[in-house]
């Protein structure tokens, strides 16, 4: 196969094609800023990161260094691995024993099963959101969160409530306000846009081409539109994966976070797998762009993969 299938779209959510004023080699950081925390309702500030997994760890660790020996930090079921091993580190490093809780971390949206969770306040604490498999899935906006890291194609983004006091996660000479010493590759900015929304038609087109084909799915009904985690039978996911690439179609084992640990991802546990079942589970992720060819191809791909390692 000569081209190439991305079916892993929540490795990087990839450039949309369709115009966008910022496509000027003179573009800066601040149009982007703006045009971020436009989408999210216009009422926050927004910083940007090489990654959606550095914008959870200045969230995280820029909030707590200001509410040491204040508070405990709270995670929600279902929060990503790097939200859990941010917190972990934390706590081993002075915030374990407080009881009122003053800082909740979650995601908006599970990446490995695309479940999505209610964002609600529960009590005074700041709410920070992993929303990097959220972006182009679901609308949201800031209304119930303080801080949300995001994640793009090349690099990430924080936004936060104008009124949150945040430590810098990197210092530096002042770039982005002081908020973030270092700058982005510039190139890794050009053609930004925002990720289109993925049609409930394609979302529907690909849930209708795996059940074609069989695959038992483990997702929730409360699904984000284009994620869709998939078991394989007792055949490796990572041999799999490495004959998908070999034919052009690229997926995922898991969430980025958890693939290359080797240990079964939690919120398959959760859905009642066993260790085996969760570590031979696939992750299928769209965008908006991809077409319905693609999809059609990229599955035929992975049937024919599956049944040779089944004869």
């Amino acid at each position: 196969m000569e081209r190439k299938i991305w079916l892993n779209h929540l490795e990087g959510t990839s450039i949309s094609p369709a115009p966008s004023k910022l496509h000027d080699l003179g573009m800066d950081y601040s149009k982007i800023c703006t045009k971020i925390s436009a989408h999210l309702g216009g009422n926050c500030k927004v910083i940007l990161t090489s990654s959606g997994i550095e914008a959870i760890n200045h969230a995280i660790k820029g909030v707590s260094f200001r509410q040491k020996n204040k508070g405990a930090i709270k995670v929600e079921e279902g929060a990503s691995l790097a939200i859990r091993n941010t917190v972990k580190w934390l706590r081993k490093n002075g915030f374990n024993e407080q009881v009122d809780v003053t800082i909740t971390c979650m995601s908006a949206v599970n990446s490995t099963t695309g479940e999505i969770y209610n964002i609600e306040r529960s009590d005074n604490s700041i709410m920070i959101v992993d929303g990097c498999a959220a972006m182009g899935r679901i609308k949201f906006n800031m209304e119930n969160i303080d801080l949300l890291a995001l994640q793009f194609d090349g690099f990430g983004a924080l936004a936060f409530n104008p009124k949150i006091r945040i430590d810098p996660l990197i210092h530096g000479g002042g770039e982005q306000d002081g908020r973030r010493g270092g700058y982005i590759p510039n190139a890794l900015l050009q053609g930004f846009s925002l990720p289109s929304q993925i049609p409930l038609e394609l979302d529907l087109f690909l849930l209708s081409q795996v059940e074609a084909f069989g695959f038992k799915i483990n997702t929730s009904k409360n699904r984000a539109p284009g994620i869709i985690n998939i078991s394989l039978e007792g055949v490796s996911a990572e041999a799999v994966l490495i004959d998908l690439a070999a034919a052009g179609v690229y997926m995922s084992a898991s969430s980025g976070c958890t693939t290359s640990t080797g240990i079964p991802d939690a919120s398959l546990l959760r859905l009642g797998l066993t260790e085996d079942e969760a570590l031979s589970s696939l992750r299928i992720s769209i965008s908006g762009d991809t077409t319905e060819r693609e999809i059609v191809e990229g599955i035929t791909v992975l049937r024919d993969v599956i049944t040779g390692f089944q004869n």
